[in-house]
């Protein structure tokens, strides 16, 4: 029964691929066991290995003899195939090794770094900033019951969870950097190149470090000021001075060394462990000889402010996808020899001490701080003005403490963030992307490019806590979107692994009411979040309908850019606009070589799952003007960094 095998599903290092390929595959003539997640299985000559879900075929067979490879693959793009050439794996095994074609402790060249312990930290890193110490009086004050506001927490910590497990789904099947990027590609195939395009306009636009930036700034200089209990008295200059400072400061590390960017990634995660189990030790040992102030509520239960409470919580626990950003990355495990439980193990690890950290923070909160306190003017500053002289005798430490909190997200989400800016410039997708994509090991250009981003945020959004939240829910909000296309795409998912091998299953989903039912009631539970998060709950503050309004705008900008590209491939004049645009893919006749080769190389180095390449030729003024900026930023990486 001829069926067409899923895009990307590709032979194991080999960089050939059937995504673009217009033929149909025949069944395989013997049938497989099983699908080996994460893995590149030993594949004999004659054999096809899929990567992410290896599966092994004997000799698969095009029914279009015609169809031709290129030239890079098979030394000879004239010549016919019905069989997978066997010169493909002969290929794969000298470049990847011939004992595995998925040993990743024995690939030589770069390989991946991440340890269950970074991936965990990365999570806990971008989960765990300020928003613990300030979220919980904005909750209170939705709910107006503590012990409701407690039920929520907990219910969003059993909800990211949820969240975790359909990411990792799709991380098992698509081990590459980019998240997202890469499943709604691999999800929503048609039309060409749209899912991608949305995702990278709003990932590029959006995803910086902001936030976390100005609120270190904040702490460290409410930090030197002890008597200040007001955020708004503080030189805005001189905030936006240290945030500049410190994501500066933060991706030179990372530029420099990738190993240094990873142990202060680990040290900060283990930072804010010891902290905020010395903050919930501290606060319980407090109200267990002082009087408790947990029946210090006030308000009726409204289930509308209970919504609303919840919103605020779910970003709170944003940052479970940050591991899969650098999947590609991720350590092969001693005994599975894949990376695929060195992923699920540090990923569960992270959400799970997250949200075990939470609900005992809070819980300390609660029972030190009154209604009063939590909800008052000065909320946002309610830990570190009433909560620490109370537990500790002085504010001073905590608020350093707090900054190097938000310290630690911003060198986790600049890290991955970084890597997929990489993911994005290497398929050519954005102008001077050659000069973006920077080198395997470090994403140079990408660097830069979240620099850049981080700068503009924080010299032209607001530095008012209302307006850090307002700025910083901007990205949330569109994430939250994108989560609920990827967990529709579970179906998708089931379907593609389906026609590969009659016995896949998806391995946390794999009963299918199951799959409906959690499907049903995550993508639910998000677009009633994105609904209420839209209303504006308090009078005098940005409206939250400019959310939906900014992510909006992002969509459709990024949509045009798309319907330019496609005018171009398709109608562009060289002569007029001194460009030349052509979409290549694995698989196509007649790729040039160069282009093949670095489409091979980024997949080897799993940077890149698209195997495509949007190429840019450029002449007259156009092409001196890419060529004066390649000589610049040469002078600049070599002399200046």
């Amino acid at each position: 029964m001829p069926h067409i095998p899923p895009r990307n599903f590709s032979t194991a290092g080999t960089g050939y691929n059937t995504r673009s390929s217009p033929e149909r595959f025949t069944a395989p003539s013997v049938h497989t066991n099983e699908f080996a997640m994460h893995e590149r299985s030993s594949a004999a000559p004659g054999s096809t290995a899929f990567s992410g879900n290896s599966i092994s075929r004997q000799q698969t067979r095009s029914t279009n003899p015609s169809t031709n490879l290129s030239e890079d693959f098979v030394g000879n793009n004239t010549q016919t195939h019905s069989t997978v050439d066997h010169r493909v794996y002969e290929r794969a095994e000298t470049r990847i090794g011939p004992q595995s074609l998925w040993n990743e402790r024995k690939s030589k060249g770069y390989g991946p770094k991440l340890s269950e312990l970074d991936v965990a930290a990365l999570i806990l890193n971008k989960q765990i900033g300020t928003g613990i110490f300030t979220t919980p009086g904005a909750v209170l004050l939705s709910t107006q019951s503590k012990g409701l506001s407690m039920a929520l927490w907990t219910i969003g910590g059993f909800w990211t969870l949820m969240f975790l497990l359909i990411y990792l789904e799709f991380g098992e099947t698509f081990p590459y950097n980019g998240g997202e990027l890469v499943y709604l590609d691999e999800i929503y195939r048609s039309p060409q190149l749209l899912a991608t395009m949305v995702f990278a306009g709003y990932f590029l636009l959006l995803q910086n470090s902001y936030g976390n930036a100005i609120q270190f700034a904040k702490h460290i200089l409410l930090a030197v000021v002890p008597d200040l209990e007001d955020s708004t008295e503080l030189d805005e200059r001189l905030v936006r001075y240290i945030a500049i400072s410190v994501i500066t400061l933060v991706c030179l590390i990372h530029w420099h060394s990738c190993k240094a960017g990873l142990f202060l990634n680990k040290l900060l995660a283990w930072y804010k462990v010891s902290l905020l189990m010395a903050v919930f030790i501290a606060g319980m040992i407090w109200s267990g000889t002082n009087k408790s102030q947990w029946n210090n509520s006030t308000g009726e239960r409204v289930t509308s402010n209970g919504m609303s409470g919840m919103v605020l919580i779910f970003y709170s626990y944003q940052g479970w996808e940050n591991a899969n950003y650098v999947a590609g990355e991720i350590r092969a495990h001693e005994k599975t020899k894949t990376s695929l439980r060195t992923l699920e193990r540090g990923a569960v690890l992270g959400v799970t001490a997250t949200w075990l950290l939470y609900v005992l923070t809070t819980l300390a909160f609660y029972r030190v701080l009154g209604y009063d306190d939590l909800t008052g003017r000065h909320s946002d500053l309610a830990v570190a003005l009433k909560f620490a002289p109370k537990v500790f005798g002085a504010a001073t430490g905590l608020k350093i403490c707090m900054a190097l909190s938000a310290l630690g997200n911003i060198v986790a989400v600049t890290y991955t963030a970084s890597k997929v800016k990489q993911s994005i410039a290497v398929q050519g997708l954005l102008p001077f992307a050659e000069i973006l994509k920077g080198d395997i090991d470090t994403p140079k250009g990408a660097l830069v490019l979240h620099w850049i981003t981080s700068i503009i945020f924080i010299a032209a959004a607001p530095s008012s806590s209302d307006g850090y939240s307002f700025a910083v829910g901007i990205f949330t909000y569109g994430h939250i979107l994108f989560s609920v296309l990827v967990a529709f795409g579970l179906f998708k998912l089931r379907k593609r692994k389906r026609e590969v091998s009659q016995n896949a299953k998806l391995r946390f989903f794999f009963w299918k009411p199951l799959l409906c039912t959690v499907t049903l009631v995550f993508a639910g539970g998000n677009i009633a979040m994105l609904v209420f998060a839209g209303k504006t709950h308090q009078p005098g503050n940005i409206p939250r309908w400019w959310w939906p309004v900014v992510t909006c705008i992002t969509f459709f900008a990024s949509t045009l850019y798309w319907a330019g590209l496609q005018i171009f491939c398709k109608l562009g004049n060289e002569n007029l606009t001194g460009l030349h645009v052509r979409v290549m893919e694995t698989g196509q006749a007649n790729i040039p070589s160069k282009v093949q080769k670095d489409i091979d190389l980024y997949w080897d180095a799993k940077i890149d799952a698209s195997q495509r390449r949007v190429v840019v030729e450029t002449q007259g003024w156009l092409k001196t003007l890419t060529n004066s900026l390649r000589v610049a930023g040469g002078i600049i990486g070599k002399y200046l960094f």
